[in-house]
């Protein structure tokens, strides 16, 4: 795929950017009064909902999700090749698979947690989780379906839905961005998986996991061995971000957050940073002309959009301090 193909999709990129929030937009958000004054802001952007019944009903995910869906669909329709946007819609569909097999784990009805968002249809992921198999979907997709089944049949373990889907999610990305073979997406990848693998291991240390816990939940799919994670975690969370992280691009960023009065990081002080490290990624991304990593970026920008405004809207309706709301923002794209 050509790089200069995404031409047009780019320019049109740049119409849909227009539409994403302002700073400004936040600010009235964040000091509105009440739930009520918050969606009375949102009235004035793209996202459509009748105020009464989000008001009666608080389902913000109803009209957010809806939101996204739409765009995915439109770009789904414009971009010369649609696994560039499977990158972000895959985590759906992973998302969708987690819940079919607890569905099939516990016998419960967990319906309402499916997101109609992504390639595969609902439908299609069903019958994967049914029948263990699946002449339509990916390989690697319906392989790791199929050692979580086994993983819960034989240790019973309700767990092993989020463990293998998340491994997997992962090897599906890694699948998609080596027949992409587009140098910029295997280097985002490499920073989404290698950053989530330092998120994972550095929480595991905090909770006491065992060694073999760390083998289940890292990704073997980023530019650091899972290996070289889980030896080096033996020494502590410091040890891992010194010896195998600190000659990254990002590494001004995640040395900041090293304590210097103990072998320690802090999980949330971490994922603040690797949030603001994989956002500068992606804002560097929008501005190149030609190839496909703007539409990604775009896709990264709006996912964030959304996980704030859910956020703001949240707190507003449980009355929660404007500050502690701010502190808790992902960062904002745009002036």
């Amino acid at each position: 795929m050509q790089d200069t193909q995404y031409k047009g999709v780019n320019t049109l990129l740049r119409v849909y950017e227009t539409k994403l929030l302002l700073r400004d937009d936040y600010e009235k958000l964040l000091r509105a009064e009440d739930l009520r004054e918050a969606l009375e802001v949102l009235k004035s952007t793209d996202y459509l909902f009748d105020e009464h019944d989000v008001l009666e009903n608080k389902n913000f995910d109803e009209f957010l999700m809806q939101r996204v869906k739409n765009i995915y669909d439109e770009l789904y329709e414009v971009t010369p090749d649609s696994e560039v946007i499977q990158i972000f819609s895959l985590r759906y569909s992973y998302h969708n698979l987690k819940v079919l097999l607890k569905q099939r784990f516990t016998g419960l009805e967990l319906d309402h947690l499916l997101i109609p968002i992504g390639k595969h249809p609902i439908s299609a992921l069903r019958q994967l989780v049914n029948a263990r198999q699946s002449d339509e979907l990916n390989p690697v997709m319906v392989e790791g379906v199929r050692l979580a089944i086994e993983d819960h049949e034989t240790y019973g373990r309700l767990e092993a839905a989020d463990v293998f889907m998340d491994t997997y999610f992962y090897k599906h990305m890694r699948k998609i961005t080596d027949r992409l073979n587009n140098p910029t997406i295997s280097q985002m990848a490499d920073v989404l998986i290698d950053l989530d693998n330092l998120s994972t291991v550095v929480r595991s240390l905090h909770q006491n996991k065992s060694r073999s816990f760390l083998h289940t939940v890292l990704s073997s799919s980023g530019s650091i061995s899972k290996k070289a994670i889980i030896d080096a975690s033996e020494q502590g969370a410091v040890h891992v971000l010194n010896e195998l992280y600190l000659g990254k691009p990002y590494a001004a960023r995640l040395a900041a957050v090293v304590n210097d009065q103990k072998d320690d990081l802090d999980p949330m002080v971490l994922d603040k940073v690797i949030d603001e490290t994989v956002d500068e990624l992606m804002e560097e991304a929008t501005f190149q002309a030609f190839g496909p990593m703007p539409v990604i970026a775009f896709l990264f920008f709006v996912e964030k959009e959304v996980a704030n405004l859910r956020l703001i809207l949240v707190g507003k309706d449980n009355q929660i301090d404007e500050g502690i709301i701010r502190e808790r923002m992902r960062p904002i794209y745009g002036p």
